[in-house]
């Protein structure tokens, strides 16, 4: 079996207890979030009429419509927490496996460097790939009984904003690791700027900012309202900068840990 085959299967396999529970959270979470909707709509509707335009604009959707209602909470809430959790992990794998030397042995045995980054990377876009489109499943299945009938195409879109968002922080995290080997610091830099991301992107409409939302890769993936414009495109610049960003992310990882000395 090719080294980088063998070591992306090694990837999965650490990480699918945890994959496997994240993507059972995630089913049950959205799926509840969904049936909901026919009996908080009216509720909704009579909120979103006295609350502060500031603070539904903060959520940058309509919490009434079925479009804005899954956008504020699916995929403002639960799918991006999840994916985050899953992102980060698995970008800071190599970390773990470093610190338990599993990584020196590894680098024993006649595989490069660059094997181990692309490895991972595939590994995480993989992860991320699984936990989207099980949000993306429920979102089909539930979006008729559940009076959200939203067009399919941009659910798709939606779904394939979410993965772009997950796999860009999870191989963010990685580059840290890789340039450092340090888990904590690849973890809590990952984590930052998905949490400064998150902030930025709902303070820019309330500050009237467009440079916070460039700033931000959460405005990138859902800034355009994938699932009320569908493919338009915005929507398709914020996501091929999203996967620039990856591809640049997974080519600086390589280099880095290609350069760094590992006991």
């Amino acid at each position: 079996m090719n080294a980088t085959a063998e070591l992306f299967r090694r990837a999965l396999g650490e990480r699918r207890s945890t994959l496997i529970g994240l993507t059972v959270g995630a089913i049950g979470m959205c799926a509840l979030a969904l049936a909901m909707y026919p009996s908080l709509r009216e509720q909704l509707g009579a909120l979103t009429a006295v609350l502060p335009p500031e603070i539904t604009a903060f959520f940058g959707a309509d919490m009434v419509t079925p479009a804005g209602y899954v956008s504020s909470q699916v995929f403002t809430k639960i799918a991006p927490l999840l994916v985050m959790i899953s992102a980060i992990g698995a970008g800071a794998l190599p970390c773990a496996l470093e610190r338990d030397g599993v990584l020196a042995v590894t680098l024993a045995a006649p595989v490069r460097r660059a094997q181990i980054i692309t490895a991972h990377a595939l590994a995480i876009v993989t992860e991320v790939a699984v936990l989207a489109a099980a949000v993306g499943a429920v979102l089909i299945a539930l979006r008729e009984p559940t009076g959200l009938d939203i067009p399919l195409a941009r659910l798709l879109a939606g779904t394939v904003a979410l993965a772009l968002l997950g796999a860009f922080h999870g191989l963010l995290t990685l580059t840290i690791g890789a340039a450092s080997g340090s888990r904590g610091l690849a973890v809590g830099v990952g984590t930052g700027v998905a949490l400064g991301g998150f902030l930025l992107s709902g303070l820019a409409p309330l500050v009237g900012s467009d440079l916070l939302g460039f700033l931000s890769p959460f405005h990138w993936a859902f800034g355009a309202q994938p699932l009320e414009a569908g493919w338009s495109w915005a929507v398709l610049s914020g996501l091929l900068a999203l996967a620039a960003g990856s591809v640049l992310l997974a080519a600086a990882a390589a280099l880095l840990f290609r350069r760094r000395d590992i006991g």
